[in-house]
């Protein structure tokens, strides 16, 4: 299996293109889409996500906002501000946390963390700080020093933490690095999966990841650039119907080329 990489403007034209491969070829090794415009919609963005959602809804699985919010609280950010995002979701989280074996969410792990030393920490937070300085200061302009992850001591650290997570055959989480970039004025973002299913949770990762980059320009008080997903395991979940999935993918085409 080569490296596919799917180029487009907008997310849900890239996700098409990527799982019209899928259906056609099968399980895909490093499979990237490279968006232009991560927070546009497009023509058939509203049209996809209404049938995306019926279908998600017809099989059981959670419509696209509530995947997104997984991996950014938006709703916060739009009602409340960073005040939202900082406090008030880690501590909403807490409560909704409580009796529940799950591993959390990205969300969670991007705004609350404990250190080696049982501190707490905010990486976003930590991160937005890193780049305002660097975008308003007078010093060099550092490009590529804006990483997420779990503690450390090393530069390149992922969301997948050894301890919690190492025991885990399959399942969440999948989404393993962020990685920030700040060049000319705009905020580029490349996230990295381990394993990656582009039949439920894709557009919805896509929409919280343009959600968190659009933050972060926002408060850096800089545009927002490309977004990279490399998925080095993707796929179609298999237990949904191959020949509806085909049908929606069609009506979604017709109106992105139409």
């Amino acid at each position: 299996m080569t490296t596919k990489v799917f180029s487009a403007e907008t997310r849900t034209e890239a996700w098409l293109n990527a799982a019209e491969h899928l259906l056609a070829n099968g399980d895909q090794l490093n499979l990237i889409l490279d968006v232009a415009a991560p927070t546009r919609e497009g023509k058939v963005g509203p049209f996809a996500r209404k049938l995306l959602d019926s279908l998600y809804v017809e099989e059981g699985q959670l419509p696209l906002h509530s995947v997104a919010e997984t991996i950014f609280p938006g709703w916060e950010y739009l009602h409340r501000g960073v005040g939202g995002v900082y406090t008030k979701y880690p501590d909403e989280y807490k409560l909704l946390k409580r009796g529940s074996s799950g591993w959390g969410t990205y969300a969670q792990r991007l705004v609350s963390r404990t250190d080696r030393e049982g501190n707490e920490t905010n990486p976003l937070s930590e991160l937005v700080t890193k780049m305002r300085k660097t975008h308003h200061g007078r010093k060099a302009k550092y490009r590529a020093c804006y990483e997420i992850g779990m503690p450390g001591d090393w530069l390149e650290l992922p969301l997948y933490d050894d301890e919690r997570d190492g025991g885990r055959l399959r399942g969440a989480p999948c989404l393993t690095h962020l990685s920030f970039k700040l060049i000319e004025g705009c905020v580029h973002l490349t996230a990295l999966y381990r394993s990656h299913d582009y039949r439920y949770k894709v557009p919805g990762n896509l929409l919280g990841l343009a959600r968190l980059q659009a933050f972060v320009a926002r408060e850096v008080d800089v545009e927002i650039g490309t977004l990279v997903v490399h998925s080095t395991l993707a796929y179609l979940d298999a237990g949904g119907s191959k020949v509806r999935l085909a049908k929606l993918l069609g009506r979604i085409s017709e109106v992105s080329h139409g």
